[in-house]
């Protein structure tokens, strides 16, 4: 087909909170500019989709109906004549996002069989899509797009030898994080904290010391013979979470010399966070960062891990459904929550 033939499509919609389906949309017209992606397989994120499955998005960021998703893989269907030549017609690739659909909201993502990538629908700052080494899956590359999200939140850091890090949240930004903070130092003692069992289980696979939050602030003072942690990872989105943070950090910053201790806020919080009474935070001196989605040249370097076998997806307990099971899969992941890791999307079911 010619680039210009694409009008329609199948996508994933929710079309008002708790109810998702599968259904055909509009597409928008595609420029000269364009690639037109097929989808093969796909995700939901238990953050971001499953907060806007819920109804806890607010007004100004989206709308119903809307498409969600944007852990997306699949082959290049089309081109037009100005598309910038990086790729050609059947190459494998990360798709991920789609800022604009014809009919419904899109929601940042790109939840869609086929997709319009160009300079209406796209930009141009990690919107790209990339092209997988041959020993990738397309499953391998859809968790891909969330182990980018973490690896930004790290330049934020200084990895320094034989610091302990705490990483909090074993989704799949806690566990990508983990792995990419042991990665780039592997001195590094890594230490989690979940509360939820089974993805602490998944955690033993990757991290240094796993524990529950009941136990954390004993564990972190053991591991660190009483210092504790030097930075921390927020990655559980869990907004009472946040203003607890103080207890797990080390003192610092009172001369020159002594750094203070860091903490990245890397979760997608749907609620209002409050802090802790303050003296506990102000004695602290800590630094405080936080970063949003991800930046050019995250996906490269994550397929790169990936292909060397340096990320490690075969320990993720990934449940495949068929994308027509679509309405049925968003009801049971917001009934089982935590207890399930993540959901793929089949397109050939």
């Amino acid at each position: 087909m010619d680039y210009r033939d694409y009008k329609k499509t199948r996508a994933v919609v929710i079309e008002r909170p708790h109810y998702a389906d599968l259904r055909e949309i509009q597409l928008t017209e595609p420029r000269e500019d364009a690639y037109i992606a097929q989808t093969l397989f796909s995700a939901i994120s238990t953050g971001t989709d499953m907060k806007t499955y819920k109804g806890q998005q607010h007004p100004e960021q989206c709308y119903y109906p809307l498409v969600p998703g944007y852990e997306t893989a699949g082959i290049v269907a089309a081109k037009g004549p100005a598309a910038d030549g990086r790729l050609e017609v059947g190459d494998r690739v990360m798709i991920n996002e789609c800022r604009k659909y014809g009919d419904v909201c899109a929601a940042w993502g790109g939840g869609s069989e086929f997709t319009v990538k160009d300079s209406n629908t796209t930009n141009d700052q990690f919107d790209y899509m990339v092209k997988l080494p041959d020993n990738v899956t397309y499953q391998q590359a859809v968790l891909a797009y969330l182990a980018c999200v973490p690896l930004k939140g790290i330049s934020r850091l200084t990895l320094r030898p034989g610091e302990t890090i705490v990483v909090i949240g074993a989704g799949m930004v806690g566990i990508s994080a983990i792995q990419e903070l042991k990665i780039l130092e592997p001195s590094l003692q890594v230490i989690c904290i979940e509360r939820n069992a089974f993805r602490r289980t998944i955690a033993e696979n990757y991290a240094d010391i796993v524990t529950s939050p009941a136990q954390a602030i004993s564990v972190i003072y053991d591991a660190t013979n009483g210092k504790m942690a030097d930075q921390l990872m927020e990655c559980s989105g869990n907004p009472e979470v946040v203003g607890t943070l103080h207890q797990y950090i080390k003192d610092g910053g009172w001369e020159e010399d002594d750094r203070p201790a860091h903490i990245h806020l890397q979760g997608d919080y749907p609620d209002r966070i409050i802090f802790d009474h303050y003296h506990r935070w102000f004695v602290k001196n800590a630094t405080i960062t936080m970063t949003c989605a991800l930046k050019a040249g995250c996906k490269e370097q994550v397929l790169s891990w990936i292909s060397e076998g340096k990320f490690d997806t075969e320990k993720l307990p990934v449940e495949v459904w068929g994308v027509s099971q679509c309405t049925e899969a968003f009801a049971y992941q917001e009934k089982a929550g935590a207890d399930c890791f993540k959901i793929l999307f089949d397109w050939s079911r």
